[in-house]
């Protein structure tokens, strides 16, 4: 508290100097201080005025001249760090400002093996461990060696517990090196150090829900919001964890009671939409989801989840219509544009449809069932030249058999017989498998085999 007022009484001096344009007295004691702060704050041009009038009174301050090769790091400039680097390496032998400095330019230049022998230097002069532990688990992150890296995290957590960096990135060690009982060992020991922790109980139940162990989350997140009663994020993940208990009237009373406290509700109500809809009561569900699109009508997610639950209950027009609402939204979004076909099929209105396909083989053109989707729609409305062309762009991506007994298919109906049976030749040497299914589909196919065959006979 004490260090905090010293530091504002002189970041206040210093920028009041500035304000007035006069020149005040700091010893080098004091400027380093300044130039500290407002490189902890990411201030970089404050850190480079107090810098400026640092040097000018102290040319020749060690303290100063480390001060300088941690702003030179700070701005990327690493060909004037490396010179001042150099010049400083007799006086700064002993500094561990200078060894962390010098660890830094070897991680700046992605050399993490250079970087940690410097930062296991400074923690030879016993001061700032946490942060060069802190700093030698990202630099065996780096190395990929995610073991060494947890034990350097976990060194760093033990001489803070409330360091919240270490405290994550132990957890994400654990993660990566798909450790979830140790891992939650690991959160149960913290735990027992800080029982109330709410980060700590979230992660505990996000650790069991990994685990599938749905009961024991529930009682972590459940801990965790009785710890924060305000946490959206407890409130959530227990509302999360009940839908997979498959407790969906429980998950709503969670749900909404994190509608009292969230701003931004939208999310929420489709939350809520869905247990509704799990629990067989789609009017209901309807309510929650027109809430959320009334919550944000820009949220595209909202549109779908009610266009979904109309075609639910076998209303293609209204699914439709806000399935095209949230297209319009976001009109990239495939698996949109694969529904609005469906529905168009639905409606029988096919050309529609064909657009749907005409769009998704730009969007997604190696994809196979695309372009047998636009093909087929093109044969069902009649329009076999344009099929015919879809089948031939198609099998520049996909040499399939089902696209030449679309071909076969679509030159017999134009009267090509030569062609059709051509495309019917090389599908049944591809696979002769589909012969039968094809016969269903396109009758005329198994009308001109067995053409061919009573021809066969009488030549006989």
């Amino acid at each position: 508290m004490e260090d905090g007022f010293l530091n504002n009484d002189l970041i206040g001096r210093f920028e009041q100097m500035l304000d007035n344009r006069e020149n005040s007295y700091f010893d080098t004691e004091e400027f380093y201080e300044i130039i500290a702060y407002y490189l902890d704050v990411g201030d970089l041009p404050y850190a480079k005025k107090a810098l400026d009038y640092a040097l000018d009174m102290y040319p020749t301050s060690t303290e100063i001249q480390i001060k300088k090769l941690e702003y030179l790091l700070a701005i990327d400039k690493l060909k004037a760090a490396s010179v001042l680097i150099n010049e400083l390496k007799d006086v700064g032998a002993n500094d561990v400002d200078y060894a962390i400095c010098v660890a830094r330019f070897w991680s700046l230049k992605e050399n993490p093996k250079k970087a940690i022998q410097f930062y296991e230097k400074a923690l030879e002069f016993g001061d700032d461990r946490e942060y060069i532990y802190n700093c030698m688990g990202n630099e065996y992150l780096n190395l990929n060696e995610i073991s060494q890296a947890l034990y350097y995290f976990r060194k760093a957590l033990e001489l803070d517990l409330d360091d919240d960096f270490a405290f994550f990135s132990c957890v994400q060690c654990f993660e990566d090196l798909h450790l979830n009982k140790e891992c939650i060992e690991f959160l149960l020991q913290y735990i027992d150090l800080r029982p109330y922790s709410e980060i700590a109980w979230s992660q505990l139940g996000q650790q069991y829900m990994l685990m599938k162990d749905y009961e024991e989350a529930h009682r972590a997140f459940d801990y965790a919001t009785l710890i924060n009663p305000k946490s959206i994020m407890a409130h959530t993940q227990k509302a999360a964890c009940l839908e997979k208990l498959e407790d969906y009237e429980k998950a709503i009373e969670v749900y909404e009671e994190t509608l009292e406290l969230d701003d931004s509700a939208a999310y929420t109500y489709m939350k809520i939409g869905s247990c509704f809809v799990k629990l067989g009561k789609p009017f209901k569900a309807l309510k929650s989801f027109h809430q959320a699109i009334h919550e944000d009508p820009q949220l595209d997610q909202a549109w779908v989840a009610t266009s979904d639950l109309y075609e639910s209950i076998g209303n293609y027009d209204e699914a439709l219509y806000y399935l095209n609402r949230g297209l319009d939204l976001d009109g990239l979004n495939i698996d949109y544009w694969k529904r609005r076909a469906y529905l168009h099929i639905q409606l029988v209105r096919f050309e529609e449809s064909t657009l749907d396909y005409y769009r998704l083989v730009e969007l997604e053109p190696n994809n196979f069932y695309n372009w047998l989707g636009l093909s087929e729609t093109l044969i069902t409305i009649g329009d076999y030249q344009k099929a015919i062309e879809a089948v031939y762009r198609g099998l520049k991506h996909f040499n399939r058999a089902e696209l030449y007994y679309q071909l076969s298919n679509c030159y017999y109906l134009l009267g090509e017989e030569e062609n059709g049976a051509a495309a019917f030749k090389k599908a049944s040497e591809m696979n002769d498998s589909l012969r039968v299914e094809m016969f269903k589909k396109y009758p005329i196919l198994e009308n001109r085999q067995s053409a061919s065959g009573r021809k066969s006979l009488k030549k006989k």
